[in-house]
């Protein structure tokens, strides 16, 4: 049975990457033969899961029926508890496009029982606003800003959260679809990794420019969480002697240097008491001198600690991700300048061109990319 379900998430594989195709070339692709890759794709005909298109272009003989991907079979719900203008919740289909979203309370001040009722309104809410059959939802995958626990099962080092928080505070207990967690910045990471433009890297680190900032770790083509599932807390790098922490809550150096907090600190002091993150990018995309001042601070903040971490990981690809990579990669040379003067070996940098949406799309892929690779023998 194994066996079968791989060779079925291979099917599914070359229809979702190839589709429109034929079954003729599947089997070119993926080296089954026809009558399994016939039996394969009957299957999940049979399951909705695959559906007929048409006919494509005959090369002589009798024109192949063209296959592809039913995305509507089943779907999941993501949360973003980190994003900055209050939780953001989406429902995602299989080829991870967010379907429908909306925008919730921001959640920095909620204390946990209160947090708790409140998730369970927002999602009960959003599942009577979908109007999708719950045994169509899969999973619920909710980003969060912190360490997550799993064996103490709760949330740690997030300050955003209080510092601390049970997984039982995060999930309401009358919302029947199973809800799993995952680090906010590992989401974005494995979004990037699928569906955005570290597709094709084996090894990369995606930097999360957010409140706070983090790192996604991809090593070997899989996600790197460390001993701890602390893997990639490079808001705790050690920049500058002046900005070193207090004590262990305190905020981490490279945080104090570069993150949205302070970006939005510095511009709300030289600039607008009331300016948002958002119109900060927007001042600096049109030229305005002290939100440029203020970004190119960032970015050099940014090159000082990706810097130390490429010493350490030697990556093939540094993807910078979160609201800050609407800016044109022009913005980039200033971390590049700065890497080439302090090591030897300098690996790409691009933007994320999957933005915000970086967490939502990864909570699709945390719960659908292991599904698929078993042909989603669970759906269905």
């Amino acid at each position: 049975m194994e066996i079968k379900n791989i060779n079925t998430g291979l099917v599914l594989k070359a229809i979702e990457e190839h589709s429109p195709i034929s079954r003729a070339d599947i089997g070119k692709i993926i080296g089954l033969t026809p009558p399994t890759v016939s039996a394969i794709v009957k299957n999940l005909i049979e399951r909705n899961i695959v559906q007929e298109i048409g006919k494509g272009n005959s090369s002589g003989g009798k024109k192949p029926i063209l296959l592809k991907l039913n995305t509507d079979t089943a779907f999941t719900i993501a949360l973003d508890l980190g994003a900055e203008n209050g939780l953001r919740i989406a429902l995602l289909n299989l080829s991870y496009q967010i379907v429908y979203e909306k925008n919730g309370p921001k959640i920095e001040s909620f204390q946990s029982q209160k947090l708790k009722n409140t998730l369970s309104i927002v999602i009960n809410n959003f599942l009577k606003e979908i109007n999708i059959p719950e045994d169509k939802i899969v999973k619920i995958c909710v980003g969060v800003p912190g360490i997550i626990d799993f064996k103490e099962r709760k949330l740690t080092v997030a300050p955003y959260l209080n510092w601390e928080i049970s997984l039982d505070d995060l999930t309401p207990a009358d919302v029947e679809i199973p809800i799993i967690f995952e680090n906010d910045v590992n989401l974005m990471a494995l979004g990037e990794k699928i569906n955005g433009i570290a597709q094709g890297f084996n090894d990369f680190i995606f930097v999360g420019e957010r409140n706070g900032i983090g790192a996604g770790i991809v090593i070997n083509g899989k996600l790197y969480q460390g001993a701890n599932n602390a893997a990639g807390e490079i808001g705790y790098l050690f920049i500058d002697p002046d900005y070193a922490p207090e004590n262990p809550r305190d905020y981490g150096c490279l945080e104090k240097l570069a993150s949205y907090r302070v970006i939005v600190e510095k511009a709300r002091k030289k600039i607008d008491k009331n300016i948002r993150i958002p119109d900060i990018f927007r001042l600096a995309l049109e030229g305005n001198s002290i939100a440029l001042e203020i970004i190119q601070d960032t970015l050099r903040f940014l090159a000082y600690g990706i810097s130390n971490v490429s010493c350490v990981l030697d990556p093939e690809l540094i993807v910078i991700g979160g609201g800050i990579s609407i800016l044109p990669s022009s913005f980039l040379e200033e971390i590049r300048v700065t890497l080439h003067k302090l090591i030897p070996f300098v690996p790409s940098i691009e933007f994320s061109k999957l933005g915000e949406d970086g967490v939502l799309i990864g909570a699709a892929v945390k719960v659908f990319e292991p599904l698929k690779k078993k042909g989603l023998a669970l759906i269905n």
